[in-house]
């Protein structure tokens, strides 16, 4: 059997001067119980509590514990020799730390002081005053030779530096407090025990988020960023897909509910889920090295994950289903699905391509017309040798050539004006019933080795021109911004 561990060193706590003064009084009022509720320091004069021991009984004499927290159904626990096992779920594995946590406790569960030498004694203060009626946690342990212990832990103690509860044991008429560290392993609801695995996604190797329920959205990884296909065919803004796949990333659960098919779902809002989030994980290769210095790999296929929201806790939280399990999650790790707004994810620059990542760039208007072939080219030095970084690795110059002509341009001036183009950014968002007509009024193609990009101006009022990328408007931008990048290399 597995030894259990021994506790950390306690922290006295300060002393104070009111508490002597509750002791000494033959009976308590209302505004005693007040008081009481209040202390905020354990005070001198009084019985100290550092030899009792609430539970203190080693494991192998363990058979059961039940737990019932205040406004909850109790469960319980059945110690197996080596482990623990949920009544009625036996088969379920259960958190590690929850467990050690729990062993901790029942093999010693120290008081720290003792406020009152009998409680009953205590005039108009009753275990409801320190919240031990109804307990916020009941434990009854039953022992393998037929004995049983009972303890009642109440409220925490008003006391900041050193967190405490109280605490009563069945038979005892003493009022007690013990560390609120100690009293965490009888704390759990009987949701928080199971054991499970956390998503674990990762970012970099998304392929695709699709939505679906009372939100819309579908973006698509492509080379040149991600791309939404859904509720638009839009380019999508990057540092909001960066900030989306970091959240992704961190996607946690706070407890397991068990698996989706024993679960009432329809209790939890999932029989129709709020939302439906599909998402799919490239292929991908594991590398690693045997113990004989080997190098092996391991081909993962491409993997899509289903997520279901559905109604929220009533506590900060949302039930959710993942991989065929029901669980319990905070809003602030996994709520952000509902709060997500597809237009939020519209790029609003759509010249957004690094010069390295182009190979043509054409403008027209009535103005001006011209195109530009770009191309990386190995950069060399002075003694015509192929130039590397500190790495060894090849370093590029960009050559650009106006379209039609051999002879490269100036590089430095081609910059320039891309530097513009790619301000162009949207001024404001155009009426949803918006509908383009008419001719552009001038339009930029961009190419690369993955897509082409054309991005049209349109007019739209007196000042503003309509901004569409692909043939979709969805923003408008000043004129006399577009006006100022006619001024062609």
């Amino acid at each position: 059997m597995e030894k259990v561990p021994k506790k950390k060193k306690r922290r006295a706590l300060k002393k104070g001067t009111v508490l002597i003064l509750l002791l000494a009084a033959a009976a308590l009022t209302g505004a005693a119980a007040y008081a009481l509720n209040r202390i905020k320091t354990p005070l001198p004069g009084r019985q100290t509590a550092e030899s009792v021991l609430l539970l203190g009984r080693p494991m192998e004499e363990v058979e059961s514990v039940q737990i019932r927290l205040r406004d909850e159904a109790a469960y319980t626990l059945l110690w197996r020799g080596e482990h623990f096992a949920l009544a009625g779920h036996e088969d379920d594995a259960l958190r590690d730390i929850v467990t050690k946590e729990l062993r901790i406790s029942l093999a010693e569960l120290p008081a720290e002081n003792t406020l009152l030498a009998d409680l009953s004694a205590s005039g108009s203060v009753t275990e409801a005053d320190f919240g031990l009626k109804p307990a916020w946690s009941e434990v009854e342990i039953t022992y393998l030779d037929g004995s049983s212990a009972r303890v009642l832990i109440g409220n925490l103690t008003p006391n900041e530096e050193t967190p405490q509860r109280y605490c009563m044991k069945e038979g005892d008429k003493r009022l007690f407090t013990i560390l609120s560290a100690d009293s965490d392993a009888f704390g759990y609801r009987e949701e928080a025990l199971r054991a499970f695995s956390q998503p674990g996604l990762k970012g970099d190797l998304l392929d695709r988020i699709e939505i679906t329920g009372q939100k819309e959205l579908a973006l698509a990884y492509t080379p040149s960023g991600w791309l939404m296909e859904k509720p638009y065919r839009y380019p999508a803004a990057i540092p909001r897909t960066d900030s989306l796949l970091s959240r992704i990333e961190n996607m946690r659960f706070e407890a397991c509910l068990g698996d989706a098919q024993d679960v009432d779902l329809s209790a939890l809002g999932l029989d129709s889920p709020e939302l439906t989030i599909r998402l799919t994980q490239a292929a991908s290769v594991i590398t690693g090295e045997t113990t004989d210095g080997e190098t092996v790999s391991l081909d993962v296929p491409e993997q899509t994950y289903t997520l279901l929201i559905g109604a929220e806790t009533g506590k900060s939280g949302v039930f959710a289903v993942w991989e065929g399990k029901a669980y319990k999650a905070s809003n602030f790790l996994l709520g952000f699905w509902k709060e997500l707004e597809p237009r939020d994810y519209l790029l609003r620059a759509p010249v957004n391509f690094l010069i390295n990542d182009l190979t043509r760039v054409s403008f027209s208007s009535e103005q001006a017309a011209g195109a530009y072939e770009i191309e990386m080219v190995e950069s060399i030095t002075q003694n015509n040798q192929i130039e590397t970084d500190e790495y060894g690795r090849v370093l590029y110059d960009c050559e650009v050539k106006r379209a039609g002509e051999s002879a490269p341009m100036d590089a430095e001036q081609f910059t320039d004006w891309y530097v513009r183009l790619a301000a162009l950014s949207a001024d404001g968002e155009l009426p949803s019933d918006f509908a383009l007509s008419g001719e552009s009024r001038a339009q930029i193609i961009l190419k690369n080795d993955h897509l082409t990009r054309t991005v049209a101006f349109y007019p739209f009022d007196t000042l503003h021109d309509a901004m569409a990328v692909d043939g979709v408007a969805l923003f408008y931008i000043q004129k006399s911004r577009v006006d100022a990048v006619m001024d062609l290399p």
